[in-house]
């Protein structure tokens, strides 16, 4: 795993420099957390416990947050009889977690954008 939560160069290589879009791109990513985050419970029945640990994980992968990608994946395999309520509980606990980290990443970026344009 990486010690940071959006690998910059990743959104670089597809966005290049565009400031806004990157804007847009991480205003997705925050929309479709908050959604997805919402319906994430440890009770909830195999199908869609996965289908929102895979579509989190494609938002993830997609800002090149890359620690909570694997978070994301490890859970889609909690299901069946590795889908117990308590160990699914303790992972969301840790995507939580990568989710925080990521958003607090995502907002010293938009920081560091306001003070840049204020300045020109």
């Amino acid at each position: 795993m990486s010690d940071t939560e959006i690998d910059f160069e990743h959104i670089r290589q597809y966005l290049g420099d565009d400031i806004e879009l990157t804007k847009e791109v991480f205003g997705l990513f925050k929309n479709q957390v908050e959604m997805w985050v919402r319906g994430m419970v440890a009770d909830a029945d195999d199908e869609s416990w996965c289908a929102i640990m895979h579509s989190l994980k494609g938002s993830a992968r997609a800002v090149g947050a890359h620690n909570l990608a694997v978070l994301c994946e490890k859970g889609e395999g909690l299901v069946g009889r590795k889908g117990i309520a308590e160990i699914r509980e303790a992972h969301i606990h840790d995507i939580k977690f990568s989710i925080e980290k990521a958003l607090i990443e995502i907002g010293r970026w938009e920081y560091r954008q306001t003070l840049a344009s204020m300045r020109s």
